[in-house]
């Protein structure tokens, strides 16, 4: 059940940052091309899976574990982790992994930052942000967050925060599950309402034109009540698990509600006190992303076509593990960690940027192969790939304006 403050929070965070002048299923913009984010929230361990250093006299690799190359992969195997071999074995064609990422911190909340927004600062919008709000005309909800971290920056009326509630917050039955349950108003008393405020909007409008607080809220209201309108249309479960909370966004996708959606794992992977998890964790994950996938071949878009042919999948974790085990067998913070891209445009199959022998990033040369002289693939560049992706002018948000060289196809 939920209580009060949290009905107060999800209504205000949900209702009124919700939507669009009308109901639509449009393409999106970007030539079609839609924007899943996933997350792996806590700092997940590329040396588990994504970077093979059995070389490196300093780096501690897990015990049983061994190179392994699959395609144009270079990754770390085990026999633990069938799921993991079996992703790759399946997907690998399609994956760009970006080794070496700079997150300039080892803190969570500014990796997160750096990671999403590739800068430090809360006030610049995460890169699915951007991507929805240059879609804005053309979807209801341009970025919606499933949960994990965001950063709207001042576009936080075009990012919806669903928190596994969105069709109820649609509906009004989350009215129902207040810890004192609401009844929603007759259709007479709701006009009166529906009237009062879009004659408040218009009144804040003609006292503060302009863009503000009364532009915003004028927007949210039209966006609000157009998806009110649309809730018999929609069926988007709920779900407390990862899956559960990707296939509502694969939905909200499908029926040309959002541009961009962001799901994340859950708070797990920082593992200061026993690395080994990390083994687990990725094994569920890549068999919870086979199945996005999956879902996302077997979705149709609003195109009529699967949304595996117009969506990008964009896997990211905000930072990584120190190269030695701690003293209770765990890894701390490590500001380079690695990123997976798929989806149409990407080209695939090929690993960018790396790590050195003493764990430092490697950033990429004009040719898209590794660079030492490079000090990591700055998490901008990564931004800056995605918004091209998305036809969108990196130079109208970012300082690093050119994508990391040789991932578009």
């Amino acid at each position: 059940m939920f209580t009060r403050r949290t009905f107060l929070g999800s209504a205000a965070a949900t209702a009124a940052l919700f939507g669009s002048s009308s109901f639509t299923r449009a393409h999106a913009g970007g030539g079609g091309k839609r924007f899943l984010f996933l997350h792996a929230e806590g700092g997940w361990d590329p040396l588990t899976v994504f970077a093979p250093l059995f070389d490196a006299p300093d780096i501690d690799m897990e015990a049983g574990t061994e190179p392994w190359t699959i395609g144009g992969l270079s990754l770390v195997d085990s026999p633990q982790r069938p799921v993991t071999r079996t992703f790759f074995e399946q997907y690998h064609g399609e994956i760009a992994l970006l080794n070496g990422v700079s997150v300039r911190s080892v803190n969570h909340e500014t990796c997160a930052i750096v990671a999403l927004t590739g800068a430090t600062s809360e006030d610049r919008p995460d890169f699915a942000t951007i991507l929805g709000y240059e879609a804005r005309d053309e979807v209801s909800l341009p970025h919606l967050v499933m949960n994990g971290p965001s950063l709207p920056g001042p576009y936080s009326v075009f990012v919806s925060n669903a928190q596994g509630r969105l069709q109820q917050t649609i509906d009004g039955t989350l009215l129902i599950d207040n810890d004192t349950p609401l009844r929603l108003p007759d259709s007479a008393p709701e006009r009166i309402v529906d009237r009062y405020l879009v004659d408040r909007a218009e009144a804040l409008q003609l006292e503060l034109p302009g863009p503000g607080h009364a532009a915003d809220y004028r927007e949210a209201l039209s966006r609000a009540r157009a998806l009110v309108d649309s809730r018999y249309q929609l069926q988007l479960a709920s779900s407390d698990s990862f899956v559960g909370r990707a296939r509502t966004a694969i939905a909200a996708l499908s029926a040309g509600l959002c541009r961009c959606a962001s799901v994340g794992t859950g708070f797990n992977w920082d593992t200061h006190q026993d690395n080994s998890l990390q083994g687990g964790l990725f094994e569920g994950f890549f068999g919870d992303i086979a199945a996005v996938l999956a879902e996302l071949a077997n979705t149709l878009g609003p195109d009529g076509k699967p949304l595996r042919e117009s969506t990008v999948v964009v896997v990211t974790s905000e930072m990584g593990r120190t190269p030695a085990y701690n003293s209770t067998g765990g890894r701390d913070h490590w500001p380079y960690t690695s990123m997976l891209l798929m989806g149409p445009g990407i080209h695939g199959d090929r690993s960018f940027g790396g790590y050195s022998d003493l764990y430092a990033g490697i950033g990429v040369d004009a040719g898209g192969d590794p660079d030492p002289s490079q000090p990591g693939i700055p998490a901008e560049a990564v931004g800056a790939t995605l918004l091209t992706l998305g036809d969108v002018d990196p130079a109208e948000y970012l300082r690093i304006v050119d994508p990391v060289p040789g991932v578009l196809a």
